[in-house]
């Protein structure tokens, strides 16, 4: 697959916008791409996850990109080398750099084959990555495409833990408010709360391996007319490798019921909306060696190895299924989500040689 037909390959995906939720338009794209670079088995599964066969025998590699971004366009242009576009950092041009390197097979190779797939929801509810488990896909290693960088390779993520915490007060008149106590203002004290709590457990080694809340949202109501007597928090918590979604949960509790007793005058529920458990690759897997030697050769420099603060696929593949695993793609992870996203297409174009290296490595 030549150089022009891969940038142009993430080109189109980049000028589809597919904001979670709403792949649609781009999984149809990908069909017809894909069945135009003669992968086989071409299809995709009830979430719309789209899948790609190239090859056959094993070992049976499987790559895996997501297809949906976070929301807000940007204007899709190419300018100093770079190609701008949400998506182009995470992650469709991983997926696009996937998508050349398994077409750079031949369909009647005998003795390996490579499953491309493209995801759903990875920025939402990770509901593709759980379909994709439930295809029950006969694969010996997998690699899920998110920035890394074209010289690193990420083979460990952080938990999360989505919490929701209602906290509900008695409500009066506004001008009362020096005799009664506000929900929002309760709810706030607790996510002050909180955050001390989490505070303990900062480690002197990093973000990495301490426990950190992110409040994302807040929801209050007045059912009278009054002073909000019902406000609601949604809370991202992020799990060092230390502590399992089970560990987290019983912290939160602890802490809510110790803020609780200190006032009574407030109720809470806790409950929890998502659980991510951490998850730390092997190091010493075949998979990792073959995609570390492979970049040593096309770079020519040492291979870095990251720890992530986030959350990804991998977590969820690697924990439920045990099957070698590691993440590795192009672009800056510090332009992800960002207004300004875009990827220099000279690392777009030399992860494909990676990818390409890696797989030679691995069936040989």
């Amino acid at each position: 697959m030549s150089s022009t037909t891969s940038i142009e390959l993430l080109k189109k995906m980049l000028e589809t916008y597919s904001p979670s939720g709403k792949e649609k338009e781009l999984s149809t794209l990908l069909i017809d791409e894909l069945k135009k670079l003669g992968f086989e088995k071409v299809r995709t599964d009830k979430v719309e996850n789209v899948y790609g066969e190239m090859g056959s025998g094993e070992p049976v590699v499987l790559l895996c990109g997501h297809m949906d971004t976070v929301l807000g366009w940007i204007p899709v242009k190419t300018e100093d080398n770079r190609l701008y576009g949400r998506g182009a950092v995470d992650a469709k041009s991983s997926l696009a750099a996937m998508v050349s390197a398994a077409a750079s097979l031949k369909p009647e190779r005998k003795n390996g084959k490579v499953i491309v797939a493209g995801v759903v929801e990875e920025e939402r509810t990770a509901k593709g990555v759980r379909q994709l488990i439930r295809e029950r896909l006969k694969v010996d290693c997998a690699i899920f495409g998110e920035p890394s960088g074209i010289k690193n390779i990420t083979f460990a993520y952080r938990g999360r833990l989505g919490l929701k915490v209602t906290c509900k007060t008695k409500t009066g008149h506004v001008g009362a408010q020096h005799l009664l106590d506000s929900a929002i203002e309760k709810s706030l004290e607790f996510w002050n709360w909180l955050k001390a709590t989490c505070e303990k457990y900062k480690s002197p080694h990093g973000v990495f391996y301490s426990l950190t809340p992110s409040l994302i949202g807040i929801i209050s109501r007045r059912t009278s007319g009054g002073l909000p007597d019902i406000c609601i928090l949604n809370i991202d918590l992020r799990l060092p490798p230390t502590l399992k979604c089970e560990d987290g949960m019983a912290l939160v509790k602890e802490s809510l019921n110790n803020f609780q007793r200190m006032n009574p005058e407030a109720s809470f529920v806790l409950s929890s909306t998502d659980r991510i458990e951490p998850f730390v690759a092997e190091r010493n897997s075949p998979i990792m060696k073959a995609l570390s030697d492979a970049i040593a050769e096309i770079t020519g420099e040492p291979v870095k190895f990251l720890r992530k603060t986030g959350t990804g696929d991998m977590n969820i593949f690697g924990n439920l299924t045990g099957i070698p695993v590691v993440t590795y793609g192009p672009g800056d992870a510090h332009l992800s989500h960002t207004s300004n996203e875009y990827v220099e297409i000279s690392e777009y174009l030399s992860s494909i040689q990676v990818y390409e290296r890696m797989l030679e490595k691995v069936f040989s």
